[in-house]
């Protein structure tokens, strides 16, 4: 495999400024032709000047080909009529094709409360990593539990697959980035037994996680907030300490920056923030932990497509599939 040491001497570089809080990724005012360097395509359009406002309020910007319509700060959601629990993954597109033969059982977390939600364990008689996948803790990030749903008809050549979807089941019923009330599940780990909802689903979630041990964890999310006051996470991919995981981090990005995989090249961010998924599996369980961020500004079928293909990505290159 090439693993292009002049790329991945800038990531590091790159990498290195975002941890020391260096770096910052903001939507511009006007239209910015990106340096060569720079790992994010936000705008792409040449021929605009500045963004377009219509007359329902919304401005509209075309990133990374596609016109995105938004408030000022928030992204407006396009809609769909997706059912996402009657869909199957060859609705997405050409997916884990190859079958393995597999054991497959399922269990509960916070069973016979509000939180209840349900990991799927795909099991391989033949040796191999273990990657376990959170599907969304933010339940109105529809595109990372449907695509962890979908992931449900995967199956793996070796090792264990563990598949949580979706994470935050009461917010995903109500499309609502909380567990309840402006309780915030990825603000809330390592959780606590005795906590509020949220904290008590993250204790769940967390301890579930350190049982298992896995060799990764994959962490699906989406971004909406598009703002000159905030670090764009559209099509980004979050670390907290690339330690264990250096050339897959590297080759990941790539792929997408070559067209091997999703619709766009993708950037890079962190560290997660405190009480996240991201950060504290990281640092408490010293866990390799990658957060893939699509984008609601697109449509649901590309987000579900992205995020498929970074975690098919994922599963090969650890040869797991």
């Amino acid at each position: 495999m090439n693993k292009r040491p002049v790329l991945y001497i800038i990531y590091a570089l790159l990498a290195l400024l975002i941890l020391i809080g260096c770096s910052k990724k903001t939507l511009p005012v006007a239209v910015v032709e990106p340096k060569a360097e720079e790992s994010v395509l936000i705008v792409d359009d040449a021929d605009a000047d500045v963004p377009v406002v219509k007359d329902d309020g919304y401005q509209t910007l075309i990133i990374n080909g596609e016109a995105i319509r938004y408030d000022g700060y928030r992204a407006y959601e396009p809609t769909d009529e997706w059912d996402i629990r009657s869909m199957s993954l060859s609705d997405v597109g050409d997916f884990f094709k190859e079958s393995f033969e597999v054991e497959t059982s399922t269990y509960k977390l916070m069973e016979g409360s509000l939180m209840e939600t349900e990991v799927l364990h795909v099991h391989s008689a033949n040796e191999g990593p273990c990657v376990y996948v959170v599907g969304a803790v933010h339940g109105d990030e529809r595109a990372a539990w449907y695509a962890a749903l979908l992931l449900r008809e995967a199956t793996i050549s070796c090792g264990e697959l563990y598949i949580l979807a979706p994470a935050n089941a009461n917010g995903a019923r109500n499309l609502t980035r909380f567990v309840t009330g402006r309780q915030d599940l990825n603000r809330s780990f390592p959780g606590d037994p005795e906590g509020n909802e949220a904290e008590r689903l993250a204790d769940a979630i967390f301890k579930d996680i350190s049982d298992k041990k896995p060799s990764l964890v994959l962490d699906l999310h989406e971004a909406i907030v598009l703002t000159q006051d905030r670090d764009f996470l559209g099509s980004t991919y979050i670390f907290t300490d690339l330690t264990g995981m250096e050339d897959l981090f590297f080759d990941l990005l790539a792929a997408t920056g070559d067209g091997v995989i999703c619709h766009n090249e993708f950037g890079f961010n962190g560290p997660g923030p405190e009480g996240s998924v991201n950060a504290t599996v990281t640092r408490a369980l010293r866990i390799p932990t990658i957060t893939v961020e699509t984008f609601r500004g697109f449509g649901i079928e590309r987000r579900v497509y992205d995020q498929l293909d970074t975690v098919q990505f994922i599963l090969d290159y650890l040869g797991m599939r």
